[in-house]
């Protein structure tokens, strides 16, 4: 009986680590805010929920460059940016990055390491970690572009809506 536990005890780790793995390391890109400084020419900049304007656009957010804010890097002529400081930021977009002051170079986000999932668990897609842009059903595929701690941003397709980027809890894909 002993060795009947132990080894179901031994079979349960091994079916566990996969998914420890998983959630430690997916191997995308690892989002991580920049501190900027608020620019003397300030500016109010639309914020897209992706890299051109062929993207979703989420109300009337925008970017004030005259108060602090946060980048996270760049793809070709724009940069991922929010309001506010790496602790506390939102919502999280894309500005032309030629409208920015002193944006650094790197890094450069190509999102060459994208996963594409599945959506195991109904949940929100958000670019401020409160709001709902859109509900993604289980069965939904949306392509995993980067992590930011316990949230993954994605890129999918909706119905009736421009290619949308956002966040989405990792727990409703792993």
């Amino acid at each position: 009986m002993r060795f009947l536990k132990l080894t179901i005890a031994a079979l349960l780790v091994c079916l566990m680590l996969p998914t420890l793995a998983i959630g430690e390391d997916l191997g995308v890109t690892a989002l991580a805010p920049i501190a900027m400084i608020a620019e003397t020419d300030a500016q109010t900049l639309e914020l897209y929920c992706g890299p051109t304007q062929g993207f979703h656009r989420e109300a009337a957010q925008t970017l004030d460059t005259g108060k602090d804010y946060v980048v996270f890097g760049q793809y070709d002529c724009w940069a991922m940016a929010a309001q506010g400081t790496p602790d506390a930021f939102g919502p999280v977009g894309w500005v032309e990055a030629g409208s920015l002051e002193n944006l650094p170079y790197d890094p450069q986000l190509a999102f060459e390491d994208a996963l594409v999932v599945t959506v195991e668990e109904e949940a929100i897609l958000t670019n401020d970690f409160e709001n709902t842009i859109v509900r993604a059903v289980p069965g939904t595929t949306v392509t995993l572009l980067a992590q930011l701690g316990d949230w993954g941003y994605v890129q999918a397709e909706f119905d009736d809506m421009l290619p949308i980027r956002a966040f989405i809890p990792m727990s409703a894909i792993l």
